[in-house]
């Protein structure tokens, strides 16, 4: 039951919240500044409205919830973007990414902010994506693949099967400040542009012009904070790698090997497999697999006949 709370909680925070904030600022700032569209308001009793106003933000909460996959992937740079537009942008993340490396190799004191903003890129430059966002998420999701050769993303739900409860509390949370972030970013983003229109049709009413100012730097914003609440969600991912890639070789009938090169050749094998399904990726395979154990090695004794156990008595 705990569990559930917790995981309605998570919800809650991440999507409803946002979403009652943004519905609440149009309501209180700029739907009483407004005939627009907002004549339905006006007969209602204080009841209707409250629940009006529960209904509309479950709505939106749930619709971004719904959709937070492809919200994401516009902000990661993939969906939607122009080939061209995609291109200028892995040009400039990898120009940035080169000039931070750089000061990180002068040292000094800025070498540690240096480390922690060249963290939020993936260690391959061929992994680098159009936009910041993207390489803060890419930077955690190739981690298990650049250091034991273990694709996260492929295996995530048997990685998450032998994980701590710790573990998979702590990803939930680090992963609902993000989504907080993100659905800020694209409910202020739409008040800024809806109350431009409003205030257009309104002959420039300054005051809700003061909204649309306000919503598109609370934008900027969510922007900038939900790149660096990244780096939270990412040390919990690295954490899942590091401490359940044991665990999962067990569960999965596979004998840990004792060298790291070893290591890489069997992750890599059970990535393949796992993703093709090609047959010499299994028979390579068969090698780190486990002997079935015997009743001797697991310490069964044999069944005592019942005339043995009847002579024991006597």
């Amino acid at each position: 039951m705990s569990e559930i709370v917790k995981n309605l909680w998570g919800k809650l925070y991440a999507w409803a919240l946002p979403s009652a904030l943004t519905l609440g600022v149009y309501w209180l700032f700029v739907e009483p500044k407004t005939k627009i569209v907002t004549a339905w308001l006006v007969n209602p009793s204080d009841a209707e409205k409250a629940a009006i106003f529960v209904a509309l933000s479950a709505a939106i909460a749930f619709s971004l919830n719904t959709f937070s996959s492809p919200l994401y992937r516009i902000l990661e740079g993939y969906l939607f973007w122009p080939r061209w537009l995609q291109n200028q942008g892995m040009k400039r993340q990898r120009q940035r990414k080169k000039r931070l490396e750089e000061s990180v190799a002068r040292g000094g004191w800025r070498q540690g902010l240096d480390l922690e903003k060249l963290g939020r890129y993936p260690k391959l430059n061929d992994q680098i994506v159009p936009t910041r966002f993207g390489n803060a998420i890419r930077s955690f999701e190739t981690y298990g693949k650049t250091r034991f050769n273990l694709d996260a993303l492929t295996l995530w739900y048997e990685l998450c099967a032998v994980a701590p409860k710790y573990i998979q509390t702590e990803i939930n949370n680090a992963r609902a400040s993000v989504d907080f972030f993100v659905a800020l970013i694209y409910l202020s983003g739409t008040l800024s542009i809806v109350t431009f229109v409003i205030a257009a049709c309104e002959d420039f009413e300054h005051s809700i012009l003061i909204v649309c100012i306000l919503a598109f730097v609370v934008t900027l914003l969510c922007h900038w904070l939900a790149v660096r609440a990244t780096s939270e969600w990412g040390y919990t991912v690295q954490a899942l790698v590091n401490c359940s890639r044991v665990k999962l070789a067990d569960s999965l009938g596979l004998r840990f090997p004792k060298t790291l090169k070893e290591e890489k050749v069997m992750w890599g094998l059970v990535t393949s497999y796992a993703f093709f399904c090609k047959a010499r990726d299994g028979a390579a395979l068969d090698r780190f697999r486990k002997k079935p154990e015997t009743a001797r090695s697991m310490n069964i004794r044999k069944p005592v006949s019942t005339r043995r156990r009847r002579t024991a008595r006597r």
